[in-house]
């Protein structure tokens, strides 16, 4: 099959800096997705999921490791190419849940 995500190693954190302190929001996950698969990120609150999608979406960016959308190193793309990317790779949807 064909690897249409693959994730190697991923790390975002955050912090650092004069306090020392740093949140490790993503910690070394390695993953993909075979193209025409559904797949389901699930865990607890403040596990990192949203951290992860808006890394893989480029709306954030990694802290090391690399992300390969249809064979392209998103870590490698610069800031300017972003928008095109997106255009030409990605798709979103949002459920809004009323209670």
């Amino acid at each position: 099959m064909e690897h249409i995500l693959n994730l190697e190693q991923v790390k975002k954190y955050y912090g650092g800096g004069n306090s020392g302190n740093i949140t490790k929001a993503v910690d070394g996950i390695s993953m993909y997705v075979d193209k025409g698969e559904f797949v389901a990120i699930m865990g607890a609150s403040g596990s990192g999921k949203t951290t992860l999608l808006n890394c893989i979406s480029t709306i954030d960016t990694v802290t090391s490791g690399h992300i390969t959308v249809n064979n392209q190193d998103i870590t490698k793309i610069k800031d300017k190419d972003f928008a095109d990317f997106r255009r030409e790779n990605l798709g979103s949807f949002f459920k809004i849940s009323t209670f």
